[in-house]
Formats: C-alpha cells, sequence, structure tokens
C-alpha cells in the first residue's frame, strides 16, 4: 500500500513537472515571437513612413519646380514693360499659368502691391503690402517662399512663391504663385499611414509652410526636438516624438530636400505603427489563457489517471526503464549519423579562397548600390565620396601597414558605368594587396580619377610594390576581369614598372 502511495505521489508530481515545464516553454516561444514581432513591426514602421517622406519630398520638388517655372513664364510673358490690365494681357497671363492646377493661383502685383494681372476669376481689391513675400521682395530679394499664411481672399490656408519683377532696374512688382494648402490632401491619401498620421512641409528656419490634415493657424517649430537636435546629425531621418502642433505622440520620418527652401515630413500615429505588435500581444495572451485551462484541465484529469492506474505503475515500471534505455540508445545514433553527416558536408566544402575572391567582388557590386540609393544619386555615385571610401575599405580588410592617397575629381559616375568601374577597382587593389607587398610590413597604394574631357576619364592606380607589367603568357581571372572590366567601358589600359606598378586606363564613365 505504502509502495502503491510512494509511486502516485512520484508520478503526481512528475506530472505537476511536466505540466509546468511545458507552460514555461510555451511562455519562452511566446516571449521569443513577441520580441520578434516588436522588431518587425519597428522596422516596417520606419520603412513605412521613410517611404511617405519620400513620397513627400517628390510632392515638394515638383512644386517648387513648378511654382519657379511659372514665374520665370508670367516674367517673360509681361514683356520689357509691365502693361496695363487688359484682356489681351490677361489672355497672355492665362496662357502662361494655363497647366496650373486647380488648387494654384497666379497674380501680377503692381509695385505699390495692386493686383494687375489674375487667373482667378473671382479676384477682388485686397492690400498685401504688409506681405512677407511682397515686402521681401520690394527690399530687394529675387524671390521669396512664405510660411502658411491666412488668404486675404479666401480665407483659407495657403503658401506663396513669389519673383521680383525689375524693369529698367527699378522695382515694378511682383508675380506670385499662391498654393492653397489642399494641395497635400492627395498626397496624403497616397502614402496612406491610417488615420491620425500627417504630411507637412516645413521652411528650414522652422516655419511650417503647409500641413494635412490642416492645423489652426501659421506654426512655428524652430524649438521643436527636429531643428534643435535631429537635422543638425543628418539631412533624413527617423524619430519619435510628441507633436507641436496637436501633442500626439507620432512616428515621424524627415528630409532635407536640396535646392528648396524645404523640409518634408511624413509622421503616423504609434498607435497605427505598432497595431500589429499589439494584435500579437492579444494573441499571446489569449494563447497563455487557454494554456493555463489547458493546463489545469490536464493536471485534473492525469491526477483522475493516476488514481485509477496507480496500481499497474510498479508492473510498468520495468517497461518504461527497457523504454528509456531504448530511447536514450536511439537518440545516442541519431547524434552519432548526424556527425557523420556533418564531416560529409565538409568534405564536400569549397575552396575558401574562391569563395573570398567571390564574396569580394559581390561585396564591389554591393557597395556601388549602397552609394546610389543612400543618397538619391539614381543617376550615378559621387566619384569624390565613392572611390576613396571603396578602396579604403578594401584596403583594411588586409592586415598590412597600407598608405592609401586619393586624388580624385569631383563629378557623377554614370549609374551604368560604376558597378564595373568598382569591380575594376577591386581586382586592381586585391592585385596590389596580393602580390606587389610580399614579405613586406607595408606599403603604398594612390589612386586617381580624372576628368579629360566631357566624357573620358583617366584611372591610374599604382603602389610602390615590387612591380608587375600585366603580361603573362597564361593570365590569370583577375587579369582577364580587368581587361573586361576595361573593354566593358569603352577604355584602353597599359601598365607600367617605376618603382613599383602602374595601372593606366582611360574609361568612359560620364556617360
Amino acid at each position: 500500500m505504502k509502495k502503491r502511495q510512494k509511486a502516485e505521489t512520484s508520478l503526481g508530481k512528475a506530472s505537476v513537472a511536466i505540466i509546468v515545464s511545458m507552460f514555461f516553454a510555451l511562455l519562452a516561444v511566446l516571449c521569443v515571437w513577441l520580441i520578434t514581432s516588436y522588431r518587425t513591426t519597428v522596422h516596417r514602421g520606419d520603412e513605412r513612413i521613410i517611404a511617405a517622406s519620400k513620397i513627400v519630398a517628390a510632392n515638394a520638388i515638383w512644386m517648387n519646380s513648378l511654382a519657379r517655372e511659372t514665374l520665370h513664364r508670367i516674367d517673360d510673358g509681361l514683356g520689357e514693360n509691365i502693361p496695363v490690365p487688359g484682356p489681351d494681357r490677361i489672355h497672355d497671363l492665362n496662357a502662361a499659368v494655363a497647366d496650373l492646377p486647380s488648387q494654384v493661383t497666379a497674380y501680377v502685383l503692381g509695385p505699390d502691391g495692386r493686383t494687375l494681372f489674375s487667373n482667378d476669376p473671382n479676384i477682388r481689391k485686397v492690400d498685401v503690402t504688409d506681405r512677407d513675400y511682397f515686402v521681401r521682395l520690394r527690399n530687394g530679394a529675387d524671390d521669396y517662399t512664405s510660411s502658411l499664411i491666412m488668404s486675404r481672399l479666401t480665407n483659407r490656408q495657403i503658401f506663396v512663391f513669389s519673383r521680383r519683377l525689375e524693369r529698367n532696374g527699378a522695382f515694378a512688382g511682383a508675380a506670385v504663385v499662391a498654393f492653397d494648402a489642399s494641395i497635400l490632401k492627395p498626397v496624403w491619401d497616397a502614402v496612406a499611414m491610417g488615420e491620425n498620421s500627417t504630411v507637412s512641409l516645413i521652411r528650414r528656419d522652422g516655419q511650417l509652410v503647409a500641413r494635412h490634415p490642416e492645423p489652426d493657424g501659421p506654426v512655428n517649430m524652430k524649438d521643436y526636438v527636429l531643428f534643435t537636435d535631429y537635422m543638425k546629425k543628418s539631412t533624413t531621418g527617423v524619430y519619435r516624438a510628441l507633436s507641436p502642433i496637436d501633442e500626439q505622440d507620432r512616428l515621424v520620418a524627415y528630409r532635407i530636400i536640396e535646392r528648396t527652401p524645404f523640409v518634408a515630413i511624413a509622421s503616423a500615429d504609434m498607435a497605427i505603427i505598432m497595431r500589429p505588435f499589439w494584435n500579437d500581444v492579444e494573441i499571446a495572451i489569449a494563447l497563455v489563457i487557454l494554456a493555463v485551462v489547458g493546463a489545469l484541465a490536464a493536471a485534473y484529469w492525469i491526477r483522475g489517471l493516476i488514481r485509477v492506474d496507480a496500481v499497474h505503475v510498479m508492473e510498468l515500471a520495468d517497461a518504461v526503464k527497457a523504454n528509456e534505455m531504448l530511447m536514450r540508445e536511439i537518440h545516442h545514433r541519431v547524434k552519432n549519423n548526424l556527425q557523420t553527416v556533418m564531416a560529409l558536408i565538409r568534405l564536400q566544402g569549397f575552396d575558401p579562397e574562391a569563395v573570398g575572391k567571390v564574396n569580394e567582388r559581390i561585396s564591389a557590386m554591393s557597395a556601388v548600390h549602397e552609394q546610389m540609393y543612400g543618397f538619391d544619386q539614381f543617376a550615378g555615385v559621387a566619384a569624390r565620396d565613392f572611390v576613396p571610401g571603396f578602396v579604403g575599405n578594401l584596403v583594411n580588410m588586409h592586415a598590412l601597414n597600407i598608405d592609401t592617397t586619393f586624388d580624385v575629381d569631383d563629378f557623377v559616375v554614370a549609374a551604368d558605368k560604376a558597378t564595373p568601374l568598382a569591380l575594376l577597382l577591386n581586382e586592381l587593389v586585391a592585385n596590389s594587396m596580393k602580390y606587389a607587398f610580399k614579405n613586406r610590413p607595408s606599403g603604398r597604394i594612390h589612386v586617381e580619377l580624372k576628368v579629360l574631357d566631357k566624357d573620358v576619364c583617366q584611372l591610374i592606380v599604382s603602389d610602390d610594390g615590387i612591380g608587375y607589367n600585366g603580361q603573362t603568357k597564361k593570365p590569370g581571372m583577375g587579369t582577364r576581369l580587368i581587361a573586361a572590366f576595361v573593354k566593358q567601358l569603352k577604355g584602353s589600359f597599359a601598365y607600367t614598372r617605376s618603382n613599383g606598378t602602374q595601372f593606366v586606363a582611360s574609361l568612359h564613365l560620364i556617360r
């Protein structure tokens, strides 16, 4: 009897231990899943908000270009002497602004601020002589981009581009293109970041230019963390902060737009960004609740089974021990078999040196793409930025004290020429590192890339190593690749030996 009770107690404890272990194993799996879900959600949120900021930036560039071109056409259309308003001149102005969207209105103001021409059929007399976009031009500025202002014609939020009109060296008025702030509504629809998201344009001095949803009025954001911290560190970025306009917690992506006065902003409600993660949290909580209920039910059921089957425990003990021994033997053999498979795989391994060379060439191609897109240089890569960084990374991969110097012109390598150039540099530097400095702890590599004319560039890669003439009876893979890349770049090359090896090539890199 005592033996039976002892067996029941042992089995009961073992059952509880198994249930508890399974429960904690489930918790561990759920924790790992939730951590992964959180990181994935944050990463996807960053990617979405960055993509949204690019859309805002692209539209800002379009608006800036549209305004500048329209102002130029208006100035040209007015002729040498700005005429008195009349039907013919209104027709000329309409021709100059015929392609403007419905949210954009053009005006010509006289030197006294009086409206001379407009494509607005409901134009009426208003005083704009106190507006910055007129005062700045009157005081000598060539052009001006306003912050968010309230239109005195429509009582709508607008932002304005203006251009100084000069005739015979004197101020003759201003050409004005006004954008209704609602022009950002289609942009907001396009980014589709959900409710409580925003798209904005801000001047680099912190003045709000336009926003959707629209704010109550003009906003000065110069003391906002974007301007006091983030923009001082980088031209693009993502951060989380409370909005200075409505105090909402949002994830924000910004981009300073070159050749414009704008900073493009896209933001999304953190609650919406993190919604997939919180959905996973709800699922995890539901699974935990089900696991607790299941564990309690299993414990109760196991307790009943133990009471019913306790009498058979002792009879089955030997069989259990035998099964345990069998399972140990199976696991041991499986382990041995897996080790054998691993050994066979190693015997079939590829040449590490060949793998390393392939990786270097793939890294060379990867470096080009990293440059192009990192800097939105879709038309090509900046030679002065790319070549020193790329070659420096190649040299640093080797355990040699190599001094690298550069003389690179400031030009853009065409996108379809950047990858062959990178692969050519990779082969040349790899050859120098492999052959030029044998039995030497240090050396020098110098790289020049000069523009000879508007299309042809000269590449010189030299070292102070043991010397190499590039002529062999049976050239290796690297030598063949160098010739192939030069041919792909429609160029020619030669090796010279003078205190080392000098590779000189004329290449078509610009277009």
